[in-house]
């Protein structure tokens, strides 16, 4: 399958020297020609959970250098904000049955269906960490699997190809319904990610604060209750986040058991981790709060469901961003009164 992967950061630049290692046709659009150069020149670095790797890719550094060329299969791993743009600009490249894949967090599956069909969207729930270092390394921090679908659940051959490629990077299924995958990994994205930003701590630090455990529930409670406003039926995450259990969170005996399993969770899988929205804040650059915990307050607001913590959360890490407030863990105080 020959495949073209725009956007080299942590999550697609883990997966294209995975798959190219294991004998994949991986080609690279890079953002600018200064990183098309530097992976050229030195080749891509991949550190972490799954060895020591560099791998050697041809790169592009604008479409029009990809003119008269096919792609079986076009990853685009860039933030959300770009997606529908590179989605629009990609599409003269892409085979006949060819597939586009969106390697954003967030439910955006059907956003990409909009501009490439729904025939040839896939969504993708990951399920590993990643951190960029430089822009030819990375860090793969966690394990994990994949879960890969389209839209309706449709099935075509080529999926099981993808599938098949997938396989050489992490375990991964194929699921007829996506959106409640991707729910599941939201629900802990929108948690570490907010929480961390507007702390400025590694998660492992974070949730030893009492105040961090108690938004991490509030914010996926919340999550939950949106969940079953929509009817999407969520799916554990990892081995122990039961989502259905966060139901009875009242009960004060489980809430405590709910907060060990966080614990439990964060220190295990993300312990050292430095979340994308804290990445992007200490940058300057604007977030994907909005398709974290933004997606429950609009899905909140539009299914009658109050979304307290996570509206404060939007509200403040956009304030992060404008410069208007500090990251510091004194902003757990403001969710006290509403957890």
């Amino acid at each position: 399958m020959k495949t073209l992967l725009v956007g080299a950061g942590a999550i697609g630049g883990s997966m294209a020297v995975l798959a190219q290692k294991a004998g994949y046709d991986i080609s690279i659009l890079c953002h600018s020609a200064a990183t098309k150069e530097l992976i050229e020149k030195e080749g891509f670095h991949l550190h972490g959970v799954k060895g020591e790797l560099t791998a050697n890719f041809p790169c592009y550094d604008s479409v029009d250098a990809l003119q008269g060329q096919t792609f079986d299969v076009i990853m685009i791993a860039t933030k959300y904000q770009a997606m529908i743009p590179v989605a629009k600009s990609i599409l003269p490249l892409l085979s006949k049955d060819g597939l586009v894949v969106g390697l954003q967090n967030g439910i955006l599956t059907n956003n990409l269906a909009e501009v490439v069909g729904r025939n040839h969207a896939v969504g993708v729930m990951i399920g590993f960490g990643a951190t960029r270092n430089a822009a030819n390394d990375v860090t793969m921090t966690s394990d994990g699997i994949l879960v890969i679908g389209m839209p309706g659940g449709a099935h075509p051959k080529q999926l099981d190809a993808l599938c098949e490629m997938f396989q050489t990077v992490l375990p991964t299924t194929i699921s007829n319904d996506i959106t409640r995958e991707q729910y599941s990994k939201l629900i802990i994205n929108s948690c570490i990610n907010a929480v961390a930003a507007i702390t400025g701590q590694v998660l492992g630090k974070c949730i030893e604060d009492p105040r961090a455990k108690r938004l991490f529930l509030a914010i996926a409670r919340e999550g939950m209750y949106v969940a079953r406003a929509m009817g999407i039926r969520v799916p554990k995450y990892g081995k122990l986040l039961y989502y259905d259990l966060l139901m009875l969170m009242n009960n004060k005996p489980y809430n405590a058991i709910c907060q060990m399993v966080v614990s439990i969770t964060v220190k295990a899988k993300y312990m050292d981790v430095k979340p994308s929205t804290l990445q992007s804040l200490e940058k300057g650059e604007k977030t994907e709060i909005d398709i974290f915990n933004g997606y429950f307050v609009e899905k909140g607001r539009q299914f009658g469901v109050a979304t307290p913590v996570n509206s404060l959360l939007v509200e403040m890490v956009h304030e992060i961003e404008d410069g208007k407030r500090a990251i510091t863990p004194d902003n757990l105080a403001a969710f006290e009164a509403l957890i």
